[in-house]
């Protein structure tokens, strides 16, 4: 992605109300025009962050639609709501509940797995349809650390994820000889977003903000695989090796 062209940059964006997808958007933004798709369920919180946008001067639409439906026709969807090229699709969704409950609910459990996993892989793989049909653009996908190592505290989220990034490592190398194609996996670290509105606040913890704009960073140069921000890379990777005699004795 060019970040000098300044042609209108046209984003979709699947999780509209994503605080991280928002920050991205807003990065994009300073740099050059945007029109941008929102897609989500929450009909009030879509139209507030159209309005959002709108205020700072983007173009900006909403959708409805439920992202963890599979039978959704995407493509023609997203094809009347947004004709002509589509320079970045983003895949922004997904939830984090608490886990033990879930560990407690066969259903809830499915459901965390089919939003956090199946229905992004999924929505990737018909963005990536899109993406070869024009002969280009990018398909960025917010992962997670907690995708590096099943740990007790988050393993159903970490696995969920975890499939997703090796689902889109696959995708990168079948679509590795197409040159103007993009995919880049965001793998943030502990951010303070609504999702993580009920945890502790540490050191650890980044703004959306910050988040979002080394995000955008990533997006432009079309990186692979983005840790946000880089530090927790090495943190994952002293995580990765620790031998599971003193990983297992660790509460993370």
């Amino acid at each position: 992605m060019n970040a000098n062209d300044k042609a209108p940059l046209s984003v979709v964006v699947f999780g509209g109300t994503s605080a991280i997808a928002q920050a991205i958007v807003r990065a994009a933004a300073r740099e050059r025009s945007v029109r941008v798709l929102l897609l989500g369920r929450n009909v009030q919180r879509l139209q507030s962050v159209k309005n959002d946008l709108a205020a700072r001067g983007l173009s900006a639409e909403f959708q409805c639609a439920d992202l963890s439906d599979s039978t959704v026709p995407w493509e023609s969807l997203l094809r009347a709501a947004m004709p002509g090229k589509i320079d970045l699709f983003l895949v922004a969704h997904g939830e984090l509940p608490e886990q033990e409950p879930i560990l407690n609910d066969p259903a809830w459990l499915a459901r965390t797995l089919q939003v956090n996993f199946v229905s992004a892989a999924v929505i990737a793989t018909v963005c990536a349809r899109m993406l070869e049909q024009q002969g280009g653009g990018s398909l960025a996908v917010i992962g997670s650390v907690a995708a590096d190592r099943g740990r007790a505290s988050n393993f159903v989220y970490g696995s969920a994820k975890a499939g997703l990034e090796t689902f889109l490592e696959g995708m990168r190398h079948r679509l590795a000889k197409i040159p103007n194609i993009r995919i880049t996996t965001i793998k943030p670290g502990l951010t303070d977003t609504p999702m993580t509105a009920d945890m502790p606040k540490g050191p650890l913890f980044s703004s959306a903000e910050k988040v979002g704009t080394l995000s955008w960073e990533a997006i432009k140069k079309g990186v692979p695989v983005a840790y946000v921000p880089g530090w927790w890379w090495m943190i994952l990777t002293i995580v990765r090796w620790l031998p599971r005699k003193i990983f297992y004795r660790t509460k993370l």
